[in-house]
C-alpha cells in the first residue's frame, strides 16, 4: 500500500491506472447525480472489460453505501491518495491470493453485512480485469 501513496498516477501499471481512473470517474458521476455505470460503459468496452463493469459498479456501490468512515477519492489529483491506495491494494491482494488480508481490510472499511458482497464484487472485478490484460498489482514504475 505504501508504495502507492502520493505516487503520480502516470507511473502506475496499466491495470492500476485503469482502476484508479474508473474509481475516480465513478465517484465524479455519483457526485453529479449521474449513473456511474452508464458513464463508464464506453471506457470499459474500449478496454475489453465490459463484463467487469457490473461487478465494479456493485463494488463501488457497496463501498459508498456501507462505508464505516468516508472514503476520500480525489477526482482531480495527479497523485494516488491514501484511500485510493487502500482500494488498489485490496484489488492487488485478491489477484495475488491474499484473500484473508483483503477480508480483514474490508472489515475495517465496510459494515459487517457488506463484507461478503463487497469482497465478491471486487474479486470478480479484479479477476476479469486480469483476463483482459489489466491486472491490478503489477509493478509501479519508478
Amino acid at each position: 500500500m505504501y508504495d502507492l501513496i502520493d505516487r503520480p498516477v502516470t507511473v502506475l501499471s496499466p491495470g492500476d491506472r485503469f482502476l484508479i481512473d474508473a474509481i475516480r470517474l465513478w465517484v465524479a458521476a455519483r457526485s453529479a447525480c449521474q449513473c456511474p455505470a452508464a458513464l463508464l460503459a464506453a471506457r470499459f468496452a474500449q478496454s475489453g472489460a465490459l463484463d467487469a463493469l457490473g461487478d465494479f459498479d456493485a463494488w463501488m456501490t457497496q463501498l459508498s453505501t456501507h462505508a464505516r468512515v468516508p472514503i476520500q477519492i480525489n477526482c482531480k489529483c495527479g497523485l494516488v491518495t491514501d484511500d485510493e491506495s487502500v482500494l488498489l491494494t485490496l484489488a492487488r491482494d485478491l489477484v495475488t491470493g491474499r484473500d484473508a488480508k483483503a477480508r480483514t481490510t474490508l472489515s475495517l472499511l465496510v459494515a459487517e453485512e457488506a463484507i461478503a458482497p463487497t469482497f465478491c464484487a471486487l474479486a470478480r472485478t479484479a479477476a476479469m480485469l486480469g483476463q483482459v490484460g489489466l491486472p491490478p498489482g503489477t509493478n509501479v514504475r519508478t
